[in-house]
């Protein structure tokens, strides 16, 4: 009896030694979320990293990082990059997760980064024309700082609006009263964007 119990309690020594084994064995893959057991199935996946107006940053080497994610992830997280694999002088713009492009091989994910210390941008220049309703006042041509950035490379239909430029508009023209539901579509020159519609303005008194 005594032998016959010695073998049970190796036998399920054993066991439990092995179940701890696999226990502390598991884990993620380095530098990724995926669990690193064989029955999981990951993808490749390329982060490339942008800057505000999603303009490659770096080049074939620093400007990208291959990693992997689960089979069927919509989302990457930009935590999981060392910080050694983003380009050198730059930081993560966000934290925040990124859509992952999965219509192409490998799939695709664009994180943004800025300059370290650095903020981004979140204004643009805009030239534009006042034409005034009062008689014999010529027209004037003012450089003003819209409140928001604007890509005409992505989206070459996009407007500025009167709520855009207010507030600089009015600090630098103290003598107007503007047409509050002026908007113009936008073309690029040098130095920011000029609006291809005057707005119509009136002299104060």
């Amino acid at each position: 009896m005594s032998n016959i119990s010695r073998r049970q309690f190796l036998k399920s020594a054993g066991v439990a030694a092995l179940a701890a084994g696999v226990l502390v064995g598991c884990g993620n893959v380095p530098g990724t979320d995926v669990p690193d057991v064989p029955e999981v199935t990951s993808v490749d996946l390329r982060v490339i990293f942008v800057d505000e107006k999603e303009n490659p940053v770096g080049n074939s080497v620093d400007g990208v990082y291959e990693t992997k994610v689960l089979k069927g992830a919509k989302r990457y997280d930009p935590k999981l990059i060392p910080a050694e694999k983003l380009p050198k002088g730059y930081e993560l713009v966000s934290t925040d997760e990124v859509d992952i492009i999965a219509d192409s091989t490998p799939m695709i994910a664009k994180v943004p980064v800025k300059l370290q210390g650095s903020k981004p941008a979140s204004k643009s220049k805009v030239f534009l024309t006042l034409m005034f309703t009062t008689g014999g006042v010529k027209p004037r041509r003012v450089e003003v700082i819209a409140n928001k950035v604007f890509d005409l490379k992505s989206n070459p239909n996009e407007m500025v609006c009167y709520d855009d430029i207010k507030d600089s508009l009015l600090e630098k023209c103290k003598d107007i009263e503007p047409d509050t539901t002026w908007e113009s579509y936008l073309k690029i020159v040098d130095g920011g964007y000029e609006a291809t519609v005057v707005m119509g303005v009136a002299l104060k008194g």
